[in-house]
């Protein structure tokens, strides 16, 4: 092969080379790709409807930073006013599980107590903050719920 049919064919290369990056950034770079959401169609190409999820995520993430941080320091009063665990108690739950999981013969009742206790634990701090959650919604403003209402149903901010 040639010289002259070489550079030809690098310069032919390099050309391609900059329009697919072109393309590619632009896309990206226009923000259409956020209109993409694959997880929100079905087999038929029929997009489903949008509703808010129950979990307690999405509703602090449709919340405005402000009102997240107050919801915070909520949380924590409450969790101080009905008990919530101390590190050491968390430590020695993990410390009983390492235990009772590195235990010879191994018993899958004590394994079972110690996760019991632990989920116990964890539903008792999600009752309080979906409690303290709806407590701080309850004080806002119509306008202000109206808003979060919004959010919402526009998913992740």
């Amino acid at each position: 092969m040639s010289q002259r049919t070489l550079k030809t064919l690098l310069m032919i290369s390099f050309a391609v080379n900059v329009l697919v990056a072109g393309a590619v950034g632009g896309f990206f770079g226009s923000g259409r790709h956020k209109d993409l959401r694959l997880d929100h169609v079905s087999m038929a190409q029929e997009v489903r409807p949008r509703a808010p999820s129950l979990g307690l995520g999405p509703l602090l993430r449709a919340m405005d930073r402000k009102d997240r941080r107050e919801l915070g320091r909520l949380f924590q009063d409450a969790q101080a006013k009905n008990g919530g665990m101390s590190r050491d108690a968390r430590e020695a739950m993990n410390t009983q599980l390492v235990q009772a999981v590195g235990a010879i013969p191994f018993d899958d009742v004590a394994v079972l107590a110690v996760m019991e206790a632990g989920w116990f634990e964890i539903s008792r701090r999600s009752e309080v903050a979906r409690k303290v959650w709806v407590e701080k919604v309850a004080t806002m403003s119509p306008e202000a719920r109206a808003e979060l209402a919004e959010s919402l149903l526009r998913g992740r901010k």
